[in-house]
């Protein structure tokens, strides 16, 4: 892991459950931390680092070949919302992406779910 991410990582934890009328101290903090340790030019990096990490922690990406119909849809957030239940919908995103032939891919945090006949395919060539 290199350095940006283990800074980006070490804030996150430090930042959580902080109102955000805290930040900015926090952030003061990092920049001197970083000054001091002569690693000032991570800054812009780190912090777009932690933005990418509160991004994947938050959202569901639903992806799929074609746009799935409302009944395919409601299919898919409910097996996601009983594995996840304190997923709400505004945390859950569908995208498209025609390169995965078809099937469905589903990431959330730490979670992914792979049946794209893209992934199947690559399987068996292997």
């Amino acid at each position: 892991m290199d350095k940006t991410t283990l800074y980006a990582k070490a804030f996150l934890e430090s930042i959580r459950g902080i109102p955000a009328s805290k930040l900015s101290p926090a952030l003061s903090r990092l920049k001197a931390l970083l000054k001091k340790k002569e690693e000032s030019r991570l800054y812009p990096r780190i912090l777009k680092k932690v933005v990418a990490l509160l991004e994947y922690e938050s959202n569901a990406v639903i992806t799929s070949a074609r746009p799935m119909n409302e009944s395919l849809q409601t299919q898919v957030l409910k097996k996601l919302k009983k594995n996840f239940p304190n997923i709400s919908d505004h945390d859950i995103q569908f995208e498209i992406n025609e390169k995965i032939i078809g099937g469905v891919s589903i990431a959330y945090q730490d979670f992914l779910f792979d049946g794209t006949i893209k992934t199947v395919l690559k399987k068996l060539i292997k």
